[in-house]
């Protein structure tokens, strides 16, 4: 499955996430999960009007937002992270006004994955641990937990495109060296697993994956070049993007971190991170070591010491790895599969940036917003809307009507919605959640 550099013609529409140095091949092509590898996940349920507190005194809102993922106006999941490091998962189906509490267990501050197809059927994992794909067909008030692969492997991404089809990049943790990442492929909802090889090879370095239709999926890697990856075989084969170099052109040597993903349809969205060979302590350069968030090691002052970055493409990153935007950044679109490219450039660095489709995107930041309806290659004057600091990542557009996206006021968590296509913004402080471990949930 050797890459082929070309350019694609497409037709159709915390522990850390990352290998360690101690990885392995692995040689199963098929994996199908057995009976006695599923076990179902009874919620711990709570209900709590929005912002309620409790006379027991147990009771908190300094968590953060891990995640949010509305299917329509009224209904949709947050998952939120307690400074103990445990996580819970929250439901509302009246618009953000009441809350139900569905899950409560231990993060071990992993990444979160959630995706919801419907009112009803959803999947959520972790990121950076034994892959445990836990899904539910009655809204989240119950779960049944798939566990896939053995627990020697380790999954750094999940993505997909229906309730039955899916692929993870998986690594495996206890060998001596360092093998490539896999990636895998169910078509039965992660009953079983295909094994479709590497999608990179060596020096390349696969972190995350991104599937906008059954056929057509996209990488986040680190390697020598500028470039992407794609497919559109269902993952089977992988072929590099060459990516238009900035003014001044691209660096010829040193580490390029490339993040891709697809927004709408034939559009994608790619940030492309270069960091200068390492020159011995001087401080200058850096190496990639992981994402999400980009993290990466350099000498400062002889010592060494490890950066973690926010890009243009994170998911909600909160907390110590809420960091300013890497240097020397390069923000690329397409609206066409990759066929064109254009610089994408928001009115600022920071911020959140959401789409409803391939060329409409929003960014909002500081209290202010603007539009684009060329992907992000031009944008409308900011305008103050009066609204909180959205956390990165965290803009869901669900149509040019309806948004969200959560922020903090001091230790609480909120959200903005607006049902109006922005004229018009409503703050909604969420619940007060007791930090309750439950283990034998997940």
């Amino acid at each position: 499955m050797q890459a082929a550099e070309l350019e694609l013609d497409f037709d159709s529409a915390m522990p850390r996430a990352r290998p360690g140095r101690a990885l392995a091949l692995i040689t199963i092509s098929v994996i199908a999960i057995v009976a006695t590898g599923a076990a179902y996940i009874h919620p711990n349920f709570s209900f709590f009007p929005a912002g309620a507190g409790s006379a027991a005194g147990a009771l908190r809102g300094d968590y953060r937002v891990a995640a949010i993922d509305f299917v329509n106006p009224t209904t949709g999941w947050i998952v939120v992270d307690f400074t103990s490091g445990d996580f819970g998962v929250i439901r509302t189906t009246d618009g953000g006004t009441t809350w139900t509490r569905q899950l409560a267990a231990p993060g071990g501050g992993h990444a979160k994955f959630i995706k919801f197809f419907d009112q009803s059927v959803g999947v959520f994992a972790l990121l950076g641990t034994q892959p445990i794909l836990h899904r539910t067909s009655d809204g989240g008030q119950t779960w049944v937990s798939r566990p896939a692969l053995n627990p020697n492997t380790s999954a750094l991404s999940w993505s997909f495109v229906d309730s039955d089809h899916g692929w993870m990049l998986v690594a495996e943790t206890r060998q001596s060296e360092s093998p490539p990442v896999r990636l895998f492929r169910t078509e039965n909802g992660g009953l079983s697993w295909v094994d479709l090889g590497p999608p990179v090879h060596a020096p390349d370095q696969a972190f995350e994956v991104q599937f906008s239709d059954h056929t057509t999926g996209w990488l986040t890697t680190s390697s020598s070049g500028p470039y992407g990856y794609a497919t559109q075989d269902f993952g089977a084969s992988w072929a590099r993007v060459p990516l238009p170099a900035p003014d001044g052109g691209w660096p010829r040597a040193g580490q390029f971190f490339v993040a891709m993903r697809p927004t709408v349809g034939q559009g994608v969205v790619a940030s492309v991170v270069y960091f200068p060979p390492i020159k011995g302590r001087t401080g200058v350069g850096g190496t990639i070591r992981a994402y999400p968030p980009l993290t990466v090691r350099a000498f400062d002052g002889g010592r060494p010491r490890t950066y973690t970055y926010t890009t243009l493409l994170d998911q909600v990153v909160t907390g110590p790895f809420a960091k300013e935007p890497p240097p020397n950044q390069t923000r690329l679109g397409t609206t066409d599969g990759g066929r064109s490219w254009s610089t994408v450039a928001p009115p600022s660095g920071n911020g959140a940036i959401g789409y409803f489709d391939a060329a409409h995107w929003w960014w909002i930041g500081d209290g202010m917003w603007a539009s684009s309806s060329d992907g992000g290659a031009t944008w409308s004057e900011p305008l103050d809307i009066g609204v909180i600091t959205p956390l990165p990542g965290s803009l869901q557009m669900l149509d040019r009507e309806h948004a969200w996206f959560a922020g903090m006021a001091g230790p609480r968590s909120m959200l903005e919605t607006t049902d109006d296509a922005g004229v018009h913004w409503t703050l909604m402080t969420l619940p007060l959640l007791e930090d309750r471990p439950t283990p034998d949930q997940l």
